[in-house]
């Protein structure tokens, strides 16, 4: 430890005082903490910082983050997993918000999988421009693909923590082209975190990101590692790395896992809470169970904890009773409130054993005091064998032991023999200089995704600028510095790649050699897809397109919907993105589970992307549990399909699912444009002006099945999630909600009823409620009541801050306030201030005339009607359609439609025009953000009218990033 700041540190007065910490009133400072100020961190020097785990990295990305907010630079933090993001931008919003970031809820935004959100859990118009991004990897790679990687990044501080994530098989590529596209662009500052990286991967890795490498090997506070062998102890200690101590076991060890822990509850000081890690998650459970039972024997039946505020699953059933005893569990199984329970008593000290995989061990602080590695192989699909993890993994996952800030003086690491491997293995653990060399991830198999990704980010336009950043990656120096001759079949490789691309139509090649990326190609770089993955699905959806869409005719049934849903979720689950493919691996997984036969699938063969389903049935199987669970089944109903199923797998397939159908949504609203060249489109799409008319019905269907794969609901009962909104005192539950739709109430109107029947009814729905069932009741009428006008409210709110600076700002407030006429008035003079073009067809010349004809830039003109409703009243299917005879009438029946719907639609309208094709709707307060981008110039008139002319319901979630 350091008690002092180095001489020319150059943090600010505010930053030592606020972000550093002190002992008795000094300064305290591991050693990497000083090394990096010594090193020039206060003043924007770029380093990469290789230190073990718990020497405080996170604190050095605090004083560079807050550094950079305070110069008004933009600055990114990236994590590796979903979990962790959240975690980090609730830490950071405690410690920066008020006096960093002047309590400015836009100011903070959290990017993963799942969303893009503010603080205010509003999605942000240039998440990009945000003086603070917290963004996993894939996320943040995702968004500079899709609005274009700056041509300078001069003013970003970027953090990477756990940057040895670029050597991880199925993720190491995408951070890879991340850090190449960064590098490209520049920084202001870069900050690397690792606690693992070998010495000379660090020194390679640093010199290839052009920055300075600080290496330090101490620990504030020091690991025992411990090799209980048939006879003796071994143990090292990373205060004296070199000096192997050997002691008896203890006198009662018998080998079983219970008999090592209770020699550690013996221990004075006490190692707990203990983690215990477990390569397969069918042992957490088992060994768990055995435990529990040991436990319950001993200390007699605990009051159980109350889960009833969660959906039942089989992990928290266990957790209720094992958590009286102490005794927890932590995987990917466990549902992201479950997991949330157990970390929360692991911090308040409620927890002595928690049984766990590697989750708990993605860089988040926990007070443990001794890890037991119940095994250390793992099953390796590819060698058919059971393989030691190696050391860097082992190590970060010891790592999660012996904390700064918890009171155990040091952390206690053990393991045990296994027989499967030879008997030297072990030793490689207690050598904590010798880890293993990173994996490059960039290679041949995975150049046309990479081309893709290189030319629709703008940074290069032929295939020599693609082969020179390729081959200049960190990948292709490594591979020229290790294996010359594979080095030299790169360019030709990519050639051919690039070639692929030519032919598939995603990229077009220009006179001189020029490379242009087409509208779809775009679109799939943007999704994240596999060229392979996209081009599959597109010439399924080209094959099958009449099928899908008469699914989809009016009206609308609930089997044909299913149909649709199952034949799009089946689609899905069956590209190389989750099965391997041609040698290369899958980016997702589905859980194996589902690999048995469950059901049978001969209806749907005909119809089916993969029509040999009986050889693989996981992709079909998949897709039936999904629309199950969007039809409303019970997730530990779910669990009982198989007996080794889990909630936690399950709603992780789910989330892949959801990023799937938004990636195909936006594919097929490329490759369906009406104003792309035909030359620009897949071959299987061309000159054929039907089919696209077919595919264009599709996107906002196939996006609105992904909102419900979100949220595990049916159709009818979806608009129900816009009720949990932040502040107010209660939410509805997934369980409710259903609840509420067997009882027939699935519309606002249905729900406010205020006969006696219909508050029964709500409140048997709300039984469990607290304090009172009557009371959930109210708020839910009351909730509906004011859902409409209070989104209105706080639009016009929102809106009227970030246009603070504009001229006109009095429009807004018109905007929602207004209705009839005078909205039609304050609606033409917001065009006419944005310098969008229009025609106002209905002057009182023409009878049933439509409203507007709008003209943006290089598309075609869009027909509009104002639909205003007064008090509760929402715009209904009748007048939502009613634009499409008044434009038939009056002579634009080739144009698309468009209802301004104002303050909201009916819940019940969104699916029921699906079969139109050339009709959306727009509620006022996601039009009022789509245009006051659209002022602020984060929005072009190509974008607005792609956005606007899709058929279904135009929602600001779906607004497109600022292209730079």
């Amino acid at each position: 430890m350091k008690y002092e700041l180095p001489a020319e540190h150059s943090l600010s007065d505010k930053i030592v005082s606020d972000l550093i910490f002190k002992e008795n009133g000094f300064v305290s400072l591991t050693d990497a903490q000083y090394s990096s100020l010594e090193a020039g961190l206060g003043k924007g020097e770029s380093l990469l910082v290789l230190s073990p785990t718990s020497t405080g990295k996170t604190q050095i990305a605090v004083w560079a983050i807050a550094n950079g907010i305070e110069a008004r630079a933009n600055t990114v933090y990236l994590v590796t997993h979903r979990a962790l993001a959240k975690q980090k931008f609730d830490d950071f919003h405690s410690l920066l918000f008020k006096n960093y970031l002047n309590q400015d809820p836009t100011s903070i935004v959290l990017a993963t999988g799942d969303a893009v959100v503010d603080c205010n859990g509003d999605s942000p118009a240039d998440p990009l421009s945000a003086p603070l991004l917290v963004a996993t990897y894939e996320k943040y790679l995702a968004m500079l693909s899709s609005s274009g990687v700056p041509s300078s990044m001069n003013n970003t501080v970027v953090v990477c923590d756990e940057i040895q994530l670029l050597g991880e098989r199925s993720r190491g590529q995408n951070v890879e082209v991340l850090l190449t596209l960064m590098k490209n662009a520049g920084w202001r500052q870069f900050i690397g975190l690792s606690a693992v990286l070998e010495e000379k991967d660090g020194a390679d890795l640093a010199n290839w990101l052009q920055v300075r490498l600080l290496r330090l090997t101490n620990r504030e506070k020091n690991l025992r590692y411990e090799y209980w062998n048939n006879s003796e102890i071994e143990s090292v200690c990373t205060a004296f790395p070199d000096e192997v101590t050997r002691t008896p076991l203890p006198t009662k060890n018998t080998g079983r896992l219970l008999d090592v822990i209770d020699v550690l509850s013996k221990q004075d000081p006490s190692p707990f809470p203990v983690i215990v890690f477990c390569m397969r998650k069918a042992d957490i459970y088992s060994l768990a169970q055995e435990h529990f039972d040991s436990n319950a024997e001993v200390n007699g039946p605990q009051q159980p904890l109350d889960f009833s505020g969660m959906p039942s699953t089989n992990a928290n059933i266990f957790l209720s009773n094992a958590l009286a005893h102490r005794i927890a569990i932590h995987s990917a199984d466990l549902t992201e409130e479950e997991r949330k329970v157990v970390e929360e008593h692991l911090v308040d000290g409620k927890i002595d054993v928690v049984y766990a995989t590697s989750t708990l061990a993605a860089g988040v602080n926990f007070p443990l005091g001794a890890a037991i590695f119940h095994k250390w192989l793992r099953w390796d699909r590819d060698r058919r064998a059971h393989v030691p993890i190696d050391a860097s993994e082992f190590h970060n996952m010891a790592g999660r032991v012996g904390r700064m800030g918890v009171h155990h003086e040091e952390g206690k690491v053990i393991y045990f023999p296994d027989q499967r491997t030879n008997p030297n293995a072990y030793q490689t653990y207690l050598e904590f200089d010798k880890l293993p060399p990173i994996k490059c991830r960039i290679n041949p198999k995975g150049f046309d995704r990479l081309s893709l990704q290189l030319l629709a980010a703008g940074l290069c336009d032929s295939k020599e600028e693609v082969t020179s950043l390729i081959c200049s990656s960190f990948s292709g120096l490594h591979e020229e510095d290790t294996n010359l001759n594979g080095f030299n079949t790169w360019p030709p490789s990519i050639e051919s790649a690039i070639s692929y691309l030519v032919e598939t139509g995603m990229v077009i090649r220009m006179a001189g050699d020029r490379l242009c990326p087409t509208p779809v190609g775009k679109a799939v770089a943007h999704s994240g897809f596999r060229p392979a993955s996209a081009i599959t699905l597109l010439n399924y959806f080209a094959s099958k397109g009449v099928v899908l869409s008469d699914l989809l005719n009016d009206p609308i049934s609930e089997q044909n919907l299913n149909r649709f849903a199952f034949l799009i979720f089946s689609a899905a689950f069956s590209t190389p993105e989750f099965h391997s493919f041609v040698g290369i691996q899958s980016s997702r997984f589905l859980p194996w589970p589902l690999e048995d036969h469950l059901f049978d699938f001969s209806e749907y063969q005909s119809d089916l992307l993969e029509p040999a389903w009986f050889a693989d049935p996981t992709s079909v199987n998949s897709a039936q549990m999904a629309l199950n669970w969007i039809s409303g089944s019970i997730l530990s109903d779910q669990e009982k399909v198989h007996s080794e199923l889990k909630a936690g797998m399950l709603l992780e397939m789910y989330r892949n699912l959801g990023w799937s159908l938004q990636g195909i949504s936006s594919i097929l609203s490329a490759v369906s444009d009406t104003r792309t060249p035909d030359q620009m489109r897949p071959a299987a799409f061309r000159e054929d002006n039907d089919l696209l008319r077919i595919i264009r019905k599709f996107p906002r269907v196939i996006t609105r099945l992904s909102f419900r794969v979100s949220k595990g609901l049916p159709d009818d009962v979806l608009w129900m999630g816009a009720l949990n909104q932040s502040g107010e005192p209660y939410r509805l539950t997934r369980e409710e909600m259903l609840h509420l739709k067997r009882k027939t109430m699935v519309s606002p109107e249905a729900i406010m009823l205020g006969e006696v029947d219909a508050d029964q009814i709500r409140c048997e729905v709300f039984s469990k409620a607290k304090p009172a069932p009557q009371v959930k009741s109210n708020w839910l009428r009351d909730r509906c009541r004011s859902w409409k006008s209070d989104q209105r409210v706080k639009a016009s709110e929102k809106h009227t801050d970030r246009a603070k600076n504009c001229a006109n700002i009095q429009l807004i407030e018109q905007f929602y306030s207004c209705r009839g006429t005078q909205f039609e008035k304050v609606f033409e003079s917001i065009l006419a201030a944005l310098g969008i073009r229009y025609e106002k067809l209905d002057d009182g010349s023409k009878r049933g005339a439509p409203d507007y004809r709008i003209e943006l830039e290089n598309s075609p003109p869009l027909i509009m009607e104002l639909k205003s409703k007064v008090g509760l009243n929402l715009v209904g299917h009748s007048d939502a359609t009613e634009v499409l005879a008044a434009a038939e009438i009056h002579g634009y029946k080739d144009n698309f439609c468009i209802t301004l719907c104002h303050p909201g639609v009916d819940p019940s309208v969104p699916m029921s025009i699906a079969a139109c094709g050339r009709l959306s709707v727009v509620e006022s307060h996601d039009l009022g953000e789509a245009l006051l981008r659209f002022c602020h110039q984060r929005l072009s008139q190509e974008q607005l009218w792609q956005w606007l002319a899709t058929p279904g319901q135009a929602l600001s979630i779906d607004l497109p990033f600022k292209e730079h």
